[in-house]
């Protein structure tokens, strides 16, 4: 690296450290004031929170593999089919549906889309339960592929 990219980078890492200490009394109001803005946010702020929510080194670790297995030809498949469409959905349908909704969680998703009764509390359930087996698979993905990466 050179000089300039060290400066980016401390310009960078400064910023976001003073923008965090700025923003600290108004997030800590409440659970709706750190996840969503108090719900004053714009749609597209949303989305693009969510965008940046779901940027990690997953993204990289996938497509080091495709290129690793397929060749050049690897980087076009993830590219083409995954982050571009998948950014484009969040940026465009995510920020306005969430505002939308009025909900925050995954439980109030199901709820919303299942109803308050039985249903939606079976679908509350099943969700929490797959969320529990996506998360102990992403761990084991992370320390294993991670540390493999490193």
């Amino acid at each position: 690296m050179q000089i300039i990219d060290y400066v980016i980078v401390t310009i960078y890492l400064v910023s976001i450290a003073v923008f965090g200490v700025l923003l600290q009394p108004r997030a800590s109001r409440g659970i709706e004031s750190y996840f969503l803005g108090n719900r004053n946010m714009p749609w597209w702020v949303l989305g693009a929170s969510g965008m940046a929510y779901n940027t990690d080194i997953a993204g990289t670790m996938i497509l080091t593999t495709l290129v690793y297995a397929l060749g050049t030809k690897g980087f076009f498949i993830e590219i083409r089919g995954g982050l571009v469409l998948y950014i484009a959905a969040l940026m465009t349908f995510m920020g306005k549906w969430n505002r939308r909704a009025q909900v925050m969680t995954v439980a109030e998703w199901m709820q919303l889309g299942f109803c308050p009764g039985w249903e939606g509390n079976i679908a509350i359930i099943i969700s929490a339960v797959a969320n529990i087996i996506f998360a102990i698979g992403t761990i084991s993905y992370f320390a294993i592929g991670g540390g493999k990466f490193s």
